[in-house]
């Protein structure tokens, strides 16, 4: 038996969102004398560069269903071949065939929520069904990445309190943190935002409040950095209600703390939302954040101190908030420095990768939990 702890992630896909921005950090972050970790991906993307990069073992799957008994056993063959220890699950497609993998090997399986189910019930209902049967009967935990999302899988899933443990979410700060506060002179007005281009987002939402925003602020300027599949509803959209010339749609980018470092105010339009690594960015780079305030925003953001909150679908709240926050530089740097300082102390990755190890400890017997902390005090003591 290895006397590292052998961890089989899951994750759905290598596209671009909250989770696979979250994943790396993790897996490079665990102390490499007590843990192994192996990543298992159901569908490719653009971020499996990094990963490889990194040197972190990946296995594709090529799944082309949400369900498949083939993955099912698949991941069945890795763990057991593998001795793996835990299966740990992030998005919905490897949640699902990670729990059920897990119980037929009988390894423990830990699934991280990244969002609240917020559209649960406008789900399929075998997609239903497979979600919340396998998180109630076959995880022994579920990891909330904000502790105000908890409630909501209390309530709409029946899960145990017992079996829900948070982890706040967090991102490697330093490119971030170098940022200086405020914006070079010589750019408009500038509120950007970044992520999927999703019903998740509501970027329609944004686009008519930013509408509203430039009957006030006529030089101001709309980023939308991500990419997805409403981009060409949304740049007609944005081309109907004559806002194009002030809106660029500039795809995935790969220098977000560039991004933000011509950016006044960074903004989020979701319906719903986990907790946002983007905005966990966008405050570490002293960027004042105009949020929705669903899932885990309330986490991030007292109102008044580090930036504001909205209600969710509303434009005229979003667009009043975010001429107000474009209008009072003071009001931006001092928001800005207040969201920096929130999240070195509360959302460092040092944190997130210390909880997580807590975690795995945990679900292990009590021998090998002592045989696998005696291993790495011994090492750390040479």
């Amino acid at each position: 038996m290895s006397k590292r702890l052998r961890i089989l992630h899951v994750i759905e896909t290598l596209w671009l969102g909250g989770a696979q921005r979250l994943l790396p950090g993790l897996l490079k972050g665990l102390d490499p004398q007590r843990f192994d970790s192996h990543l298992v991906a159901l569908h490719d993307g653009p971020l499996r560069q990094e990963f490889e990069s990194a040197r972190i073992p990946l296995t594709m799957l090529s799944a082309r269903r949400f369900y498949e008994p083939r993955v099912v056993a698949s991941l069945v063959r890795i763990i057991r071949e593998g001795g793996f220890d835990v299966v740990h699950t992030h998005l919905t497609g490897a949640d699902v065939v990670g729990r059920v993998a897990g119980a037929l090997t009988g390894v423990p399986v830990v699934s991280t929520m990244h969002n609240i189910p917020y559209d649960y019930d406008q789900q399929k209902f075998h997609r239903r069904l497979l979600q919340r049967l396998t998180a109630r009967t076959l995880a022994v935990r579920l990891v909330m990445v904000a502790p105000g999302i908890s409630s909501a899988y209390e309530r709409q899933w029946k899960i145990p309190p017992s079996r829900l443990v948070a982890i706040k979410n967090a991102v490697p700060m330093e490119p971030y943190l170098a940022i200086a506060e405020g914006v070079a002179d010589g750019l408009p007005p500038t509120v950007t935002t970044i992520g999927r281009l999703s019903a998740q987002k509501a970027h329609h939402i944004l686009l008519e409040a930013f509408r509203l925003v430039l009957h006030k602020r006529p030089d101001a300027r709309l980023r939308i950095v991500g990419n997805g599949r409403l981009e060409a509803a949304l740049r007609q959209q944005a081309f109907s209600i004559d806002i194009a010339h002030a809106v660029t749609f500039e795809g995935l980018r790969h220098d977000i703390p560039v991004v933000l470092s011509e950016t006044h105010v960074f903004t989020l339009s979701s319906l719903w939302e986990g907790l946002p690594v983007t905005a966990v960015e966008a405050m570490a780079a002293a960027r004042p954040v105009v949020l929705t305030d669903v899932g885990g925003c309330r986490d991030l953001v007292t109102p008044g101190v580090e930036g504001a909150l909205v209600p969710p679908g509303n434009v005229s709240a979003l667009a009043d908030a975010l001429v107000e926050m474009l209008g009072d530089p003071d009001r931006q740097r001092l928001s800005g420095r207040r969201g920096r300082a929130k999240v070195r102390q509360e959302f460092g990755i040092e944190q997130y990768v210390r909880g997580h190890e807590q975690l795995y400890l945990s679900l292990v017997a009590p021998e090998r939990r002592a045989e696998i902390v005696a291993v790495g005090d011994q090492r750390s003591s040479v």
